[in-house]
């Protein structure tokens, strides 16, 4: 399966992301946010989408060390961008939330970059600290203490959602480097206390939270969102009502071009196109999961793991929230749902495992099987 895997990683990444672009152009008419033109969100992914494209045909071709070398640094400058956002002037406020910083007519997102720059960097990490990574001091506290100004940043904004991707992101990638397991779970537990303290600080967040526990009772509040996504969903039946054909996205749902769009495709493709979706995703984990297996080193192992899980977390917290299994925290279904920065920071994880993949010791034993089949 060696050569096979990109193959495998990239078809499913075209896949999604070609879904995608079919299901914007088949929301985006009847969005408020529009702009008035009926294209406008398919037109502005494919511009990120270039972006993004180029930036994984880069990455793919740079060696895996050049970006741990300088995993510090990356991770310094997405802390700088993240902390621009909360300069007046600079940053852009949208729904009360300063997260964005404006590039002309797009936006850009710093909270998605430094995402990645958190995997990069813990990966960085594991490589500078080796046999230290079993020390709950050098494996997991002082990684962590670090990564407390660009969450608390992101807190501030307010991007709770992005702050815990952050966290659970730098959990995975430390703890496949060796971090032991037992204080991992511990900062798990107070992770979530800290999580349930700002939601209750936040009347917002906590109106979302108890609207989660009882949807039924909140249908008209805070679970309207997710009563209509359910109601999308089972509209589709197996086969959907058509593409295009959505009652729902007309004006029923809102943000069915970003977080929720994934109960539109259900509506409109049915439950076949759903579980493709899902399968997709699987597929690109187990491929993902396949190059860490094969990976050269730990190091490399745990950077492959901590993009792999980066993205799929992503997916299973999108498809948690729209099937009312987690409670609402923003995130969009990657290279599906309308998002630049998102998108761009997927497409970085892809090309930076095509780097990986590249390195993998499946290479060499396939040669070495050559080799020795040749003397036979």
């Amino acid at each position: 399966m060696g050569r096979n895997t990109a193959r495998t990683l990239l078809i499913c990444v075209a896949g999604l992301i070609g879904l995608g672009l079919i299901m914007l152009a088949s929301v985006g008419a009847f969005s408020p946010d529009n702009r008035g033109q009926p294209l406008f969100f398919l037109q502005r992914q494919g511009l990120w989408l270039v972006a993004g494209i180029v930036v994984c045909a880069v990455l793919s071709r740079v060696d895996a060390k050049i970006l741990l070398d300088r995993g510090g640094w990356i991770l310094l400058g997405a802390t700088l961008l993240v902390a621009l956002c909360l300069i007046p002037g600079i940053g852009k406020t949208v729904k009360g939330s300063a997260r964005w910083i404006p590039m002309g007519p797009f936006a850009m997102q710093p909270g998605e970059f430094l995402k990645l720059a958190t995997v990069i960097f813990c990966a960085a990490w594991v490589r500078h600290q080796g046999p230290k990574m079993k020390s709950p001091w050098h494996g997991l506290i002082l990684p962590m203490l670090i990564l407390v100004l660009p969450v608390v940043l992101l807190i501030k904004q307010p991007d709770l959602g992005s702050a815990i991707f952050v966290i659970a992101a730098a959990a995975v990638v430390l703890f496949a480097g060796g971090a032991p397991i037992l204080p991992l779970g511990l900062l798990g537990i107070l992770a979530g206390v800290g999580v349930l303290a700002l939601a209750w600080s936040m009347p917002e967040r906590m109106g979302r939270l108890v609207a989660f526990m009882d949807p039924e009772a909140h249908r008209q509040g805070g679970g309207y969102q997710v009563n209509q996504a359910l109601v999308a969903l089972g509209s589709g039946g197996t086969h959907g009502v058509g593409l295009g054909q959505s009652i729902q996205k007309m004006f029923y749902l809102p943000e069915a071009h970003t977080d929720f769009i994934f109960p539109i495709l259900g509506e409109e493709l049915g439950l076949v196109a759903t579980l493709g979706v899902v399968i997709v995703f699987l597929l690109f984990t187990l491929s993902g999961g396949y190059i860490a297996c094969h990976a050269p080193d730990l190091t490399r192992m745990a950077l492959s793991i901590g993009l792999t899980a980066l993205v799929a977390m992503q997916a299973v917290a999108n498809l948690g929230v729209v099937t009312a299994l987690l409670p609402p925290k923003g995130v969009g279904l990657p290279f599906i749902s309308y998002g630049g920065s998102n998108l761009v920071l997927c497409l970085s994880a892809v090309g930076i495992l095509l780097s990986l993949h590249r390195q993998a010791h499946y290479r060499e034993e396939a040669r070495s099987r050559r080799l020795v089949g040749g003397r036979k």
